[in-house]
């Protein structure tokens, strides 16, 4: 599939013929599918060649960092609407020592979800390292077994027992795994920036617990419209970890599997949509008139597809390949034109880069 159409001259009719007819090339109109955000790729739930509806989710991106960036986002917001609501009301001595208790207490549960999650984080690499161990006890065993069972010095019976002993326990070393790598590529990350945020919040809640002043609350009213704004950005932001194709029609390009690294702007996928193709054909000038009069052309595909209807949509307001020694009327009335015409292809059964046959009335 092209994204550049490419003109090709249609076959100009001998003079004077009634029925002229011209030759050009489908092109379909497509779209290229992406993503203002760069990420990882986690899901990929369509395929090249599948037709999609509009909103089809073409790809997922890891939304985590997108995700703690418009927490903190709206904990900023919290904080300066709070802000400004304490300057309009005005602002109390006591209301000081609250503050600065909240950012305190703030600062502390910041310090203590770090604490906390570097022992979670050792707690989860036991817990690994111990259903690893039981793993290589059980997988000694069953090979145990099933030499003695091959000489038959134990029953079958206890060769099934150590094999489902030895499935359990690699079992447990997965959801070991899987519980460690959960840990500490998400929740603690999550969880760490979410009481940063809050400290942060505490933070500028005690700096902003002052009699209030006119040139204060104008700040303060412009630090809630910015952190606003920041709120509004950060939720597009998570809004594009999922991609999805704007139009109808048939994906005609999708190289993307989870795990990629898809960076910003890069396209994702093109879609070829369902809006009626297009071609280009060539019109001596002699047959403009008779272009410009005909409220439908007739269309033949050359793949055998079927006959269609099209409209003219544009002509080329210059003549191409002119000859550079063009002196006579004769010559001047070969000149050819490029003419844009608009194919009603209902059923969606022409393709791109095939060749049709128009024929004028």
């Amino acid at each position: 599939m092209r994204l550049v159409p490419i003109l090709l001259a249609g076959v100009l009719s001998a003079c004077g013929s009634p029925a002229p007819q011209y030759s050009g090339t489908v092109q379909t109109e497509s779209v290229a599918v992406g993503s203002q955000v760069g990420g990882r790729v986690i899901e990929v739930p369509v395929a090249a060649g599948q037709t999609v509806k509009a909103g089809t989710v073409i790809a997922r991106l890891d939304p985590a960092m997108l995700q703690a960036n418009l927490d903190q986002a709206v904990a900023s917001a919290h904080a300066a609407q709070a802000n400004l609501q304490a300057l309009q009301s005005g602002s109390l001595v006591s209301q000081v020592a609250q503050a600065r208790g909240a950012s305190e207490s703030s600062s502390a549960t910041y310090t203590q979800t770090l604490t906390a999650g570097s022992h979670r984080v050792v707690a989860a690499r036991a817990a690994l390292a111990n259903a690893r161990a039981g793993e290589t006890l059980a997988e000694r065993e069953f090979e145990r077994r099933s030499s003695l069972a091959a000489s038959g010095d134990v029953s079958q019976e206890s060769l099934d027992q150590a094999r489902a002993a030895r499935d359990q326990a690699r079992a447990a070393t997965r959801e070991a795994k899987a519980q460690y790598e959960q840990l500490i590529r998400a929740d603690l990350p999550g969880e760490t920036s979410a009481a940063r945020a809050n400290a942060g919040a505490a933070r500028t809640s005690y700096a902003a617990t002052s009699q209030a002043t006119a040139d204060q609350i104008a700040q303060a009213q412009a630090q809630e419209r910015d952190a606003e704004a920041a709120v509004a950005y950060a939720e597009a932001r998570l809004r594009e970890a999922t991609i999805v194709t704007p139009a109808a029609g048939v994906i005609a390009s999708l190289n993307l599997h989870p795990g990629d690294m898809l960076s910003e702007n890069q396209t994702a996928a093109i879609v070829d949509t369902f809006k009626d193709p297009y071609a280009y054909i060539y019109a001596s000038q002699e047959d403009l008139a008779r272009l410009q009069a005909a409220k439908q052309l007739h269309v033949t595909s050359d793949t055998g597809s079927g006959t269609y209807e099209a409209t003219v949509e544009a002509f080329d307001r210059s003549a191409q390949f002119t000859p550079q020694n063009t002196e006579t009327a004769d010559t001047r009335a070969v000149l050819v034109y490029g003419v844009k015409i608009r194919i009603h292809d209902p059923k969606h059964e022409l393709l791109d880069g095939t060749t049709v046959t128009v024929a004028a009335p």
